[in-house]
């Protein structure tokens, strides 16, 4: 808060069907929250079909207003547009592929960061993803057009992103940026000083 962060939105990621297993009674967990910071407010995109694109809505219907009244609708006479702002609720099922994603204990839908960063950049823009992990945001940019910078501590969670993504991108080089040694030398240097 000091550096002007704010929760700006606080959303629900309904996952799909509930996980498997017993839950000691209650319900199986099928949802995760989603928190949204920002220091400005901006404007989602239109990004989801409207079901009612092109109907010519009535001239009443609106929201009922604090004293009561139920005014126009704000487009009154005009037809409902072809896209419409996400709900507050993300309909994304979970990760639920195998193979090199079970190395990673939390392992993300590409279709998730996919569809914030569609709902809140625009193509091109640089999108920062300080919770790396698997390289799920980093797969999401390159889907997207948007440029993702991310940062991840741990160097066995770096390997996997990188394998991730030479498994969706084969032929795109994996270089360090500062001096363009490529991935490889980078990952055997590494190996034999430990």
């Amino acid at each position: 808060r000091g550096q002007g962060w704010r929760r700006f939105g606080w959303y629900v990621w309904d996952q799909g069907p509930g996980l498997p297993g017993d839950w000691n009674g209650r319900f199986a967990p099928s949802f995760e929250f989603v928190f949204h910071f920002n220091r400005q407010p901006r404007k989602p995109n239109k990004i989801v079909p409207s079901k009612w694109a092109g109907h010519v809505n009535p001239s009443h219907g609106g929201l009922r207003a604090a004293d009561g009244t139920v005014g126009e609708w704000t487009g009154a006479g005009k037809g409902v547009q072809d896209f419409r702002i996400p709900d507050n609720v993300l309909r994304i099922t979970r990760h639920k592929q195998r193979g090199i994603e079970v190395e990673h204990p939390a392992v993300f839908p590409v279709k998730l960061p996919q569809f914030v960063m569609e709902s809140f950049t625009d193509e091109g823009d640089v999108v920062f993803e300080p919770f790396n992990g698997s390289g799920t945001s980093i797969l999401a940019g390159e889907r997207t057009g948007r440029r993702v910078r991310a940062m991840e501590l741990a160097g066995e969670y770096v390997d996997l992103a990188i394998a991730r993504w030479r498994q969706q991108h084969p032929d795109i080089p994996v270089t360090l940026e500062g001096d363009g040694r490529a991935y490889d030398a980078i990952a055997t240097e590494r190996a034999d000083g430990e």
